[in-house]
């Protein structure tokens, strides 16, 4: 069975009778798991093992750095490896935790069911990269969520988006790459892309860096260029697109916020969930203000005083929450 296997293949590597082409077996696995980090943090907790929250993250690291490596770091018998010492100190202490580390999904959940997904989250204030078992790249934005079958791949390529991700998709021919957004699809077969898609905005935009990409929705579609971004409304159910320059539009994968005369009511939202702040705007004139530019990291406070240049607003902070008033 396969969840067995892999179970094997986890108490080896710590035994150290493990081989080459196993450690890159189960290299492979973790690779495509995206959920190991939150599981392991987790297990810890509800665990008698009295280790700190820093070396706890650490040996995750290095565990999972070790393994998809896929290098031996020293050489036992041909073909063999031995696992470092640290790794053995590590499962001397938490073999439990260990050994699921690498088994938790497959041990709790049974061989046949493949409509329970996997979930991506990054949480306000963070970004998430993963990689999807066909090798595509993700980065996802703060406060966003991306979730795909665990037969992805089988037919098509089909991932859920609730949030901002940029998507640099490998290519194949013969499987499309789907974004799902609601009732919004995004289909390629390969190529560079923004979407942004939170629930709590009225529109999702598209755009498009590398390649083409087919935008559908249940009463019309249209085919990207790059160089386009795409806007859906949706209330109107309305497409549109108009020419941009795209990298400006994921400089958000580097630290910075781009803004192209965005309201202020949008723009709060966005620095809530970069910052993990709550923002009030007690204006309704102010929150219909427009700002265009480009936001470097750098704080809150930065941020802030870099829009209020040209708008005019003043913050405060009452009860840990910013507070913006007419000046």
């Amino acid at each position: 069975m396969e969840k067995e296997y892999y179970k094997n293949l986890a108490e080896k590597y710590f035994a150290g009778d493990i081989t080459k082409a196993e450690i890159s077996e189960l290299a492979g696995w973790i690779r495509n798991n995206v959920q190991l980090s939150d599981w392991w943090e987790e297990e810890f907790e509800k665990s008698d093992t009295d280790i700190s929250p820093v070396l706890r993250d650490k040996m995750f690291e290095r565990i999972k750095a070790e393994v998809l490596n896929e290098q031996p770091a020293v050489e036992r018998t041909p073909g063999k490896t031995l696992v470092p010492a640290w790794a053995r100190w590590a499962a001397m202490i938490c073999i439990p935790i260990c050994i699921a580390f690498f088994t938790y999904n497959i041990l709790s959940i049974s061989d046949t069911d493949t409509r329970s997904p996997f979930i991506v989250k990054a949480d306000k204030g963070d970004k998430a990269t993963v990689v999807l078992p066909d090798g595509t790249d993700v980065i996802l934005n703060s406060a966003s969520q991306l979730s795909y079958l665990r037969d992805f791949g089988k037919n098509e390529r089909r991932v859920q988006l609730d949030g901002e991700g940029y998507f640099q998709v490998a290519h194949d021919t013969r499987r499309t790459f789907i974004v799902q957004v609601g009732e919004l699809e995004v289909k390629v077969l390969g190529t560079v892309f923004n979407v942004c898609a939170y629930n709590n905005e009225q529109d999702v935009t598209v755009v498009l860096l590398e390649g083409k990409v087919g935008v559908q929705t249940p009463s019309s579609s249209l085919i990207m260029k790059p160089g386009e971004k795409m806007n859906y409304n949706k209330s109107t159910h309305k497409l549109t697109t108009e020419k941009v320059y795209p990298e400006d539009y994921v400089t958000w994968t580097k630290g910075s916020l781009y803004f192209q005369n965005e309201s202020l009511d949008n723009i709060m939202k966005a620095l809530s969930r970069a910052y993990d702040v709550t923002i009030r705007i007690d204006s309704p004139r102010i929150a219909e203000e427009r700002f265009t530019g480009t936001i470097p990291g750098g704080g809150i406070q930065n941020a802030l005083n870099i829009i209020m240049l040209t708008s005019p607003f003043r913050y405060e902070v009452k009860d840990s929450v910013i507070v913006l008033k007419e000046k």
